[in-house]
């Protein structure tokens, strides 16, 4: 049940970030900087280079941009990738990097 749940937040979620404004035109954590768009408008952070070559691999950045997840609920969704949607397994070290990112720039806490 749960899986068939975050296919369809996915599937509507991916629907959304195709209409959604641009980065740096007012979606999630776009701002105006530069900076902010040469990385897909993700947030400078360690782990952001991470994020954005795991991440942009498979789908539009923003698919990530626009969640907000703790950071368990991150180590799920990147579990079920990986089980589900055949993403490739990380190594422990850049897992861990990328959950650090998400978990503090891309969390349930953070702003939009």
């Amino acid at each position: 049940m749960w899986a068939a749940l975050r296919l369809l937040l996915v599937l509507l979620l991916g629907a959304w970030a195709v209409l959604a404004p641009a980065a740096g035109q007012g979606g999630p954590a776009g701002g105006t900087s530069a900076d902010n768009e040469d990385w897909g408008g993700l947030p400078p952070g360690p782990g952001r280079e991470e994020v954005y070559e795991t991440c942009d691999a498979c789908h539009s950045l923003k698919l990530v941009l626009q969640q907000r997840l703790s950071r368990d609920v991150w180590d799920e969704t990147l579990d079920w990738m990986v089980e589900e949607q055949d993403m490739p397994e990380l190594d422990p070290e850049a897992r861990e990097l990328i959950l650090d990112y998400l978990g503090t720039y891309l969390s349930d806490k953070t702003p939009r």
